[in-house]
């Protein structure tokens, strides 16, 4: 089996050097199956960490292997015992046979103490090739329409060499709000960054492995593979490895998120993100003196082009419908038509709403809701039921979602004429023309008739066309008829009818 950085360097030789699955298996020495199994599907993740090349240690290379036993073992054990590099060479010397010098040993060994080191206990300086970002979310609070106290995340991507950052806000960390946001991003600056770091987070992370080698969540990796970034992980607690953004994730919340902002609408308020990113750019960086927008635009050439297409962000999801007619996501229930007790449905969940479908069709359609043991319905998936038990209408709780004016008609109806109104706004539901409701009743009020057989042409006369008639419209250069009956002949037929009478 391949390690995960030989399935790399397969997924860069294909999708930057155009290289043919045929070049690629010729090139490498692997099975052309399994060039063409990691060029076509599979993830690729590499290791940002300087790496020890072999070819650069000819007469040292066979003997690589051992030294770095030796060096791994040496973790386990008191400082004072472990190998020198003296120690090194005499072992492979005398045990090994090894024919090479003590400087190549010792080039070697401490360039690999130096990579060793740092991935377990120092800091590396990382450095920052033109483009490529860092990626993190952000906790902040907000207040709704109602001044209720919320919490929310805000993603950011900052870019180390130009300190240039752009931050989008989202209800959560999920990986929806993830993908939207980085998608957001791409599409802002009109490109995408060649490599992104981000923490182990479990939207993008599946599974951490040694060293650098993750399993990535699905959901990701096929977004990853669609916008052809490379992506980095820090290893397990080790923020400093992404600094700037953490530096820009704090930056920006003292100050885009303070005094604290009301949100009635998340899509608004990010287009007003846009501005205070881009307003934020103006200030001077702190180490190359000129503005941090001015080292951008020269960062900008360095992206990768967008995609001809959008990835879209979702994910399916399917569940039974319980006897009530809810279908359970994240502990909330979305209100689906009871009829559907028992059935399979499938969610597509978006970060900002939920669509629902059976058997392929379209059923519902809802806010996402990121609350928890929520209950959230659309009185439109009820009427339907309520057709058979009309009675029950004023205590049903979604009665009062119901359009105003209906609410006042159905209450005031009784009997055989409420199920008639109820079957007729059922059939505007089925229909897809719900939003008429309104205008049907106010028709027909205006019309002085408000049962449903006149309310029926009312919404015939508004929504389907096709049964209301054109008026006949006369030809205006019509030819004219000069025709002047001559009555006597009846005259003559009248009197001889008498006659014979």
């Amino acid at each position: 089996m391949l390690k995960m950085a030989q399935k790399e360097y397969i997924k860069h030789l294909y999708e930057v050097e155009d290289k043919s699955v045929l070049e690629i298996a010729n090139a490498t020495g692997f099975n052309y199956r399994t060039v063409r199994k990691y060029a076509y599907q599979e993830d690729w993740s590499n290791d940002d960490l300087p790496n020890i090349e072999p070819t650069s240690y000819p007469v040292l290379e066979s003997y690589i292997p051992t030294i770095d036993a030796w060096l791994e073992a040496d973790r386990k054990i008191p400082r004072k015992q472990r190998h020198t590099v003296k120690r090194i060479y005499d072992r492979l010397r005398d045990e090994c046979g090894f024919p090479g010098s003590y400087s190549s040993v010792k080039k070697y060994v401490r360039k690999k103490k130096f990579v060793m080191k740092a991935a377990t206990e120092g800091y590396l300086p990382l450095a920052h090739p033109d483009g490529c970002g860092q990626v993190d979310f952000g906790e902040f609070i907000y207040y709704d329409a109602n001044q209720e106290e919320h919490n929310a995340y805000a993603l950011t991507i900052s870019f180390p060499n130009s300190n240039k950052g752009y931050t989008q806000a989202f209800p959560s960390q999920n990986q929806e709000c993830l993908l939207t946001g980085m998608q957001r991003i791409f599409e802002h600056i009109g490109g995408v960054p060649p490599r992104l770091r981000f923490d182990n987070m479990t939207t993008a992370v599946a599974q951490v492995l040694e060293g650098t080698e993750r399993v990535l969540a699905d959901g990701f990796m096929r977004f990853k593979l669609h916008y052809r970034f490379q992506a980095d992980f820090c290893n397990p607690r080790s923020g400093n490895e992404k600094g700037n953004v953490e530096n820009k994730v704090g930056y920006s919340r003292r100050n885009a998120f303070v005094p604290v902002p009301t949100i009635t609408s998340f899509e608004d308020f990010n287009e007003s993100l846009w501005d205070w990113c881009e307003k934020d750019a103006e200030r001077t960086h702190y180490k190359y003196k000129v503005s941090i927008q001015e080292l951008w635009l020269e960062e900008q050439d360095s992206l990768l082009a967008l995609p001809e297409y959008p990835f879209p962000v979702f994910r399916y999801e399917s569940m039974a419908v319980n006897k009530y007619g809810f279908a359970v996501i994240d502990t909330n229930k979305y209100g689906l038509a009871p009829s559907l007790y028992g059935e399979t449905v499938q969610a597509k969940i978006f970060y900002d709403h939920v669509e629902f479908f059976h058997d392929h069709q379209p059923i519902g359609k809802y806010r996402r809701c990121y609350g928890s043991n929520e209950e959230i319905y659309d009185w439109t998936q009820y009427v339907a039921t309520l057709c058979k038990k009309p009675g029950a209408i004023e205590h049903t709780r979604f009665f009062h979602q119901m359009p105003q004016p209906w609410q006042q008609h159905l209450e005031q109806s009784r009997g055989k004429d409420r199920k008639n109104a109820l079957q007729l706004l059922s059939e505007i539901v089925r229909d897809g023309n719900a939003a008429l409701c309104d205008d049907v009743l106010e028709l027909a009020g205006m019309n002085g008739r408000t049962d449903a057989d006149s309310m029926r042409q009312c919404y015939y006369m508004i929504a389907k066309k096709e049964y209301r008639p054109e008026p006949l419209k006369m030809i205006s250069n019509a030819p004219a008829l000069n025709y002047n009956p001559t009555l006597s002949a009846y005259d003559g037929l009248t009197a001889g009818g008498e006659a014979h009478g």
